[in-house]
């Protein structure tokens, strides 16, 4: 089976893209993807729903909600994809796991330390590191159709969000993305909801 190397847009912030790369890794344990992790900015996406996409949030708040993780994260890649992945998965693990601050320079310098990464190093990417991957990944998501996370984007084009409510058993992890790549190859289904998802049935 040929491996695959979808693209997954996440925005720290989310319950739902933490679930979503956490089943992702048992995924790509297995042997079957090759993920490549990009930026969306919720805040800005809300923002833009509201009628004001420009000037972009972080050229005029740049402490929202979720930005510092951003800028960290892409401060981390600047020590290679192994290194800066390990740091993505951390961080969300410290937000929906350990429960820490997701936007303090405290909570981002320890998950560079177990992570691996050169601390010292990294403290002076960050230093010098701006919005512009994150501008440039989010505007990409946006020309995508990207409007929720975590969104899988497969180079051929077809793109699915999706809502996990538990994690997903080690188990299972390949199943369900099977099942996925299975409805991926009709072209004809473009959308699948189900009535929770319309709000339609009592919690």
């Amino acid at each position: 089976m040929s491996m695959s190397e979808p693209t997954i847009y996440i925005d720290f912030l989310c319950p739902w893209a933490y679930r979503g790369a956490m089943w992702l890794a048992e995924v790509e344990k297995a042997g079957r993807i090759r993920p490549q992790y990009h930026f969306f900015s919720l805040s800005q996406n809300h923002q833009a729903h509201e009628g004001s996409a420009q000037p972009p949030v972080w050229e005029h708040k740049p402490q929202a909600q979720g930005l510092p993780a951003f800028l960290a994260a892409t401060a981390a890649r600047a020590q290679g994809p192994e290194l800066a992945d390990r740091f993505r998965l951390r961080l969300q693990r410290a937000r929906h796991e350990d429960h820490l601050a997701l936007d303090q320079h405290a909570t981002h310098r320890t998950v560079a330390e177990r992570a691996g990464l050169d601390v010292a190093r990294w403290e002076r990417d960050l230093n010098v590191t701006d919005f512009t991957t994150l501008a440039r990944e989010h505007e990409e998501a946006v020309r995508r159709g990207v409007f929720g996370v975590p969104t899988l984007t497969w180079p051929e084009g077809r793109s699915y969000y999706l809502k996990i409510t538990d994690l997903i058993p080690a188990e299972r992890a390949v199943p369900l993305y099977d099942a996925i790549e299975t409805v991926h190859r009709f072209g004809e289904v473009i959308e699948i909801k189900t009535p929770e998802s319309e709000g339609t049935l009592a919690a």
